[in-house]
């Protein structure tokens, strides 16, 4: 018969084949948790720098179908260079919009990546509208909408002086190509942009009370660019904007894709064929004031104004 301290030393060993065990699994937890721990954390900066390296080239695409917007909607409304702010979150991108104004801009204040048009606010009646800033906003009348009462801005120019330069926006009787247009205008005076026919019958015509279009959601191009430099092709590079909008993925995807159906449908794809239902035109006010007795302007809307010192 064994001894008792021969038998406490037999299950002394059970007993520290259990803590072996026991700290085995300790050990194999601890290092399971660190290595799993790890590769959490590479996969975590992994997706931050894959995150930081798309969000800029995601974000480029949206300003590209931003200023595609821009050089089809609002009539001589121009974005400056974007400033975008990169974040793992909620990434965005500001820049400044301005008129043209004979070369002068007119500032407008700051748009980001996620809007479409400054907002139009303030209306004392249905042909007269302003922005909270006070800044009077252009109305256009497309020559196929039943109504009597228009705006005629034309007949106030008397109230501004003979060194301001002055921005009008005029609605036609008809559509009228662009070299029409071109020879209606006054000597001296500026052709700044174009609005084009791409409008259904039922978006002019099926609508109680009468569409009136503000200036931010009219549909055209513009004789010059950012800068204010005539362009050589204003119609083909309208045009450009157009396709790109329609051929690339966006919120203004479908919008694009119906401008292009209807140009297409009207024939209306280059310059001696596209059909001009109003304009800007930028001049002093004894220049404009020819338009008064001018039987093809059926509606005028003043823009924006700028004193001039030479």
């Amino acid at each position: 018969m064994k001894k008792k301290d021969e038998l406490d030393e037999l299950f002394a060993f059970e007993n520290n084949k259990k803590d072996l065990v026991a700290e085995a699994k300790r050990k194999s937890t601890v290092r399971m948790t660190f290595i799993s721990g790890l590769v959490s954390l590479f996969v975590l900066i992994l997706i931050v720098l894959i995150k930081l390296q798309v969000t800029p080239w995601l974000l480029d695409r949206e300003l590209a179908a931003q200023e595609v917007y821009f050089d089809v909607y609002g009539a001589n409304l121009f974005i400056g260079p974007w400033e975008e702010s990169i974040r793992l979150l909620d990434s965005e991108a500001t820049a400044p919009q301005y008129k043209l104004v004979d070369g002068q801009p007119v500032y407008l204040g700051e748009i980001s990546n996620s809007s479409r048009n400054r907002e139009v606010y303030l209306s004392p009646n249905d042909y007269e509208t302003y922005n909270y800033s006070g800044e009077k906003v252009m109305n256009f009348i497309h020559p196929a909408t039943s109504i009597t009462h228009v705006p005629m801005d034309v007949m106030k120019l008397d109230m501004f002086n003979d060194q301001q330069k002055i921005e009008m926006g005029i609605s036609f009787d008809q559509p009228y190509s662009l070299s029409e247009v071109e020879a209606m205008l006054p000597e001296e005076s500026v052709l700044q942009w174009a609005w084009v026919d791409v409008y259904t019958d039922e978006e002019v015509k099926g609508n109680e009370p009468a569409r009136v279009f503000t200036e931010n959601e009219v549909i055209g191009f513009s004789m010059v660019d950012e800068a204010g430099t005539v362009l050589e092709s204003p119609v083909e590079k309208f045009m450009e904007s157009v396709v790109y909008g329609k051929n690339h993925r966006g919120p203004y995807k479908q919008g694009m894709e119906e401008i292009y159906e209807q140009l297409k449908q009207k024939d209306e794809v280059e310059e001696t064929t596209i059909k001009i239902v109003g304009a800007v035109v930028v001049g002093k006010k004894e220049e404009l004031q020819q338009f008064q007795n001018e039987p093809r302007v059926r509606a005028s809307s003043i823009g924006a104004v700028i004193n001039q010192f030479n």
